[in-house]
């Protein structure tokens, strides 16, 4: 019998996100450029988030925004999958 997992809880922690494919390839070409990694700019972000800087304060605002108004590109997608569920009359979680 194998030892029980012991979990690092301090450490890094990986994070997983879907993104639309034309906005992965522009962001990561402009980090590219800049000599960076998307996760070296990702990485700055959360940083600047969890210390509570005021413009990313706003950028969330903004983001909440969006999402209620329908205008992500996510929230977007979520609802065309959610009209062509209906008209085929498939359930979506069922994928």
């Amino acid at each position: 019998m194998s030892a029980p997992k012991k979990y690092d809880f301090t450490g890094r922690k990986s994070v997983h996100i879907h993104i639309m494919k034309s906005q992965h390839a522009e962001f990561r070409a402009k980090v590219m450029l800049a000599g960076l990694t998307m996760q070296d700019v990702l990485e700055e972000c959360a940083i600047r988030i969890a210390e509570g800087e005021s413009y990313m304060e706003r950028l969330i605002n903004d983001v909440v925004n969006k999402k209620t108004q329908g205008e992500l590109q996510v929230a977007k997608a979520e609802i065309e999958s959610i009209y062509e569920a209906i008209k085929s009359g498939r359930n979506p979680k069922d994928e």
